[in-house]
């Protein structure tokens, strides 16, 4: 069994879309996922047959991880507390734990002495370093290799890669939406704890790979950083709030596009998000919860002038105001999520529970991709 977290946009969604920076921290609901060896060969998903369709993730993670007519049978079996549908990454959390639990069912042979760690002593396995550059196409998953000189096989965690994990999650969101798909809730759900995403190389942040992904307006490229976990206040949570409203993620995003066109204001708005995500960091690095509280709801409110806010979240972001220290949609709007620093989780769920919301409470940035 293998789980890993959802994620939340602490700062800087839509205006990451044009370059600007974002923040991303996991959060306490997790997606687990568990792999049992069955006496029939080839794969299945809770008993049944797996349909590409309906389980595209899971589907094409199988592809590049275990050879459905080489590899013993298995059955794949998913739960969690981790909604769906509500823009919190469930399905790269799902993909990311499908891609731990079977690396660990399946090891991995590595030259002796090798390790998860050093893609360069692999035997096999896909690494963000070049060497898989026809990964969204579909791929069987490589011959197992015999044991034999010089070579070792890692098995369980110590064959885990959080790299790998967070690679083959990104492929499998990105070939569901059209190469489009941000890594950004892929690298949260595998690494865990706070990231930031940029497409340039931030000085701020401790750097830690650029990911590259074709899309149908060329490749793109992002920057991916790590925020060291700050020691934060006893009592301090998230609150998470959901709308039960889903947004099409795609037409707010074409919505923000329209009105730049017309309104020179967005793009200023989409600029102030831009620096307010650097405000964000600092305060992320100090531990200072009243400033990054201040400006989770500065940055709500520039997301409320370009468009993507919602009656049904104003009322929630509005019902936390009294007993947080700012609060925040999340995500792409338009219904969703958003989310409330608070000292006090029971009253801020109260309140927002009480204008009509489901609440989550979750630490500030929890742990990923973990064998459970």
């Amino acid at each position: 069994m293998a789980s890993a977290p959802g994620k939340a946009i602490l700062f800087g969604e839509h205006a990451v879309v044009y370059g600007h920076p974002a923040v991303a921290l996991a959060i306490g609901m997790r997606t687990r996922v568990t792999v049992r060896p069955t006496d029939e060969p080839g794969v299945t998903l809770d008993g049944g047959r797996l349909r590409r369709r309906r389980h595209p993730h899971v589907a094409r993670i199988v592809d590049h991880l275990w050879d459905r007519d080489l590899d013993p049978g298995i059955d794949i079996s998913i739960e969690g507390d981790l909604p769906s549908g509500a823009g919190l990454g469930s399905s790269a959390a799902l993909a990311v734990a499908v891609a731990g639990a079977l690396r660990a069912a399946r090891g991995r042979w590595v030259t002796e002495g090798g390790s998860s760690l050093d893609a360069s002593t692999w035997l096999e396995g896909h690494a963000s370093d070049g060497r898989e550059p026809a990964l969204f196409e579909q791929a069987s998953a490589p011959a197992p290799h015999a044991p034999g000189p010089g070579r070792t096989l890692l098995r369980g965690a110590a064959s885990i890669s959080l790299d790998e994990a967070s690679l083959l999650a990104h492929v499998a969101e990105a070939a569901s939406q059209r190469g489009r798909a941000s890594p950004i809730d892929s690298a949260t759900s595998a690494f865990g704890q706070t990231l930031l995403i940029s497409d340039q190389r931030e000085p701020d942040a401790a750097w830690m790979l650029t990911r590259r992904m074709p899309t149908e307006d060329g490749e793109r490229a992002w920057d991916l950083h790590r925020l060291p976990p700050p020691a934060w206040e006893e009592g301090l949570a998230l609150v998470i709030g959901s709308t039960g409203v889903h947004g099409s993620t795609s037409d707010l995003v074409a919505g923000v596009a329209r009105r730049r066109r017309s309104d020179p204001s967005i793009d200023q708005a989409l600029s102030a998000i831009g620096a307010l995500v650097r405000r964000g960091i600092a305060a992320l690095s100090a531990g200072d919860a009243e400033t990054l509280g201040h400006a989770m709801s500065e940055n709500h409110l520039l997301l409320r002038h370009i468009g993507v806010s919602s009656p049904e979240l104003e009322d929630l972001v509005a019902a936390a105001g009294p007993t947080s220290l700012g609060a925040k949609l999340t995500g792409a709007g338009g219904g969703g999520c958003m989310m409330a620093l608070t000292r006090d989780a029971a009253a801020t769920s109260a309140a927002i529970e009480a204008a009509g919301g489901t609440t989550w409470t979750s630490p500030l940035g929890v742990e990923g991709l973990r064998l459970e």
